[in-house]
């Protein structure tokens, strides 16, 4: 059963009452939980539905609209695969990764789960005050952006821009937080 909070952001993100960047998270978690991609997916239809009753009579609406919405919320999880995409709780525990965030650091989602990705992705070279500063938005319920080396499964280092959002309820208390991670160059 998907929680109240992420049901009502649902009804948010179908009513288009979010911003582009609320829009985009909500996506990830859209693409990580099939229970809440259905909730929306009936909540279109609800929405399709009240529109079209408002139709004079004798007009018959196109045939694909039902199909469009529902397709466009299922096409959500697809377009997740590009970035590496992560979605953690509100302590900042990993509880879904998506397969381009497996590849790019060589750990399962069975190896990741429940840990805090800095405990298994850094090391040495990453920079401490850009975690430290990582930690601290995060505590505070805030989006943040770094540039950080993490450490592949093998042991290899590699340059990502990291960037991370918290999903908050109505009182501002956070629900769980999503990051996006783009691989860059090494220098």
């Amino acid at each position: 059963m998907v929680p109240d909070d992420l049901q009502n952001k649902a009804v948010q993100y179908v009513s288009g009452d979010m911003s582009a960047p609320e829009r985009e998270n909500f996506e990830v978690l859209l693409a990580w939980n099939t229970e809440l991609r259905a909730d929306v997916g009936r909540l279109s239809d609800a929405v399709g539905a009240l529109a079209l009753a408002e139709v004079p009579a004798g007009v018959t609406p196109s045939a694909g609209l039902k199909a469009r919405i529902l397709n466009s919320v299922a096409a959500l999880a697809g377009q997740a695969g590009a970035e590496a995409l992560v979605k953690t709780d509100a302590e900042g525990r990993i509880e879904w990764v998506n397969d381009a965030f497996t590849a790019m650091c060589g750990y399962s989602l069975d190896e990741l789960k429940g840990r805090r990705p800095g405990a298994v992705l850094q090391g040495a070279e990453t920079d401490s005050a850009a975690v430290g500063r990582i930690r601290d938005s995060m505590l505070a319920g805030r989006a943040c952006r770094e540039t950080l080396i993490n450490y592949h499964k093998d042991g290899s280092a590699y340059r990502v821009d990291v960037r991370i959002d918290p999903i908050l309820d109505e009182d501002g208390r956070r629900l769980c937080f999503v990051a996006r991670e783009r691989k860059l160059e090494m220098v």
